[in-house]
């Protein structure tokens, strides 16, 4: 075959597989974000008196990519935050609001719950930049003697804001979840559950699986009413977590050897040009 042809040829196939590495590139600075955060407030009970209350709270990292690792952590009321990422990036204690996507890898939660003026906090949040995996999770639970003088109903009222949020720029593939729960629970003496309530408000889940952006913030007030209870001593219970999951695409074995063909045919090329000007 004539040395100019195959010149061409080379070229050709050089800049098909140049476009191929330039896909390769754009996938691994492809973003993938996770974000939920709830808070509830205002908190009151009718119906029922409300015993001493035992707190805990808890949170947890996990991310395998850059730089990798895990944590946790739990306590009475406030938690410590769980973080794993750049150091430099570590948000503050108590810190609700959204990081967003700087300072990649990082995954995080944190919880809090606060009184005498009780209120609850649960967020999670995550970003890879690149491939991998990763997770955040808030969570808090309370738990309380009710005591009834009479038979009746128990009615539970506060205020909430909430947000999930979600970046999937991972192709081929990829996925990115996050959720926040809520439940009001009544056990009788015995332990067993009388009533239970998870309302729609306080409990969301939201995921993507393709390329996309998707925010759902809300606010507002919910009232929860039992059914009616005979008279005497109760346990409520009250829980919340925020979680977000990212599993973001890795390059294939497939994709890495069409990289590496990639950079063969291109030094070929030029080896051939440099073979024809020598001539």
């Amino acid at each position: 075959m004539d040395s100019k042809v195959r010149l061409k040829k080379l070229r050709l196939f050089a800049v098909v597989f140049a476009f191929a590495l330039a896909g390769f590139a754009d996938q691994a600075r492809a973003g993938s974000y996770g974000y939920s955060v709830q808070q509830t407030s205002g908190y009151s009970v009718t119906g029922a008196t409300v015993g001493s209350v035992t707190l805990f709270s808890s949170s947890g990292a996990f991310q395998t990519g850059s730089p990798s690792g895990s944590e946790s952590q739990g306590s009475t009321a406030d938690t410590l935050q769980s973080y794993v990422g750049p150091g430099a990036g570590r948000p503050v204690e108590n810190t609700f609001t959204a990081k967003g996507m700087t300072t990649p890898d990082y995954a995080r939660g944190d919880a809090l719950l606060a009184s005498p003026s009780f209120s609850t906090a649960s967020v999670a949040e995550a970003f890879l930049a690149g491939g991998g995996n990763n997770n955040g999770t808030g969570a808090w639970s309370i738990s309380a003697p009710l005591t009834l003088s009479n038979s009746g109903s128990v009615t539970l009222s506060f205020n909430f804001t909430n947000q999930l949020s979600l970046v999937n720029n991972t192709s081929p593939s990829g996925a990115v979840a996050a959720d926040f729960s809520y439940d009001f629970d009544i056990q009788n003496s015995s332990g067993i559950t009388v009533f239970s309530s998870s309302p729609t408000s306080v409990n969301r889940t939201m995921s993507l699986t393709s390329i996309g952006n998707i925010s759902n913030p809300s606010s507002g007030s919910i009232s929860i009413t039992s059914g009616t209870l005979s008279s005497g001593t109760y346990t409520l219970t009250l829980s919340g977590a925020s979680h977000v999951f990212i599993n973001a695409a890795v390059p294939e074995p497939s994709t890495y050897m069409l990289v590496i063909s990639g950079v063969l045919v291109i030094s070929a090329a030029g080896g051939a040009r440099r073979r024809s000007n020598q001539r």
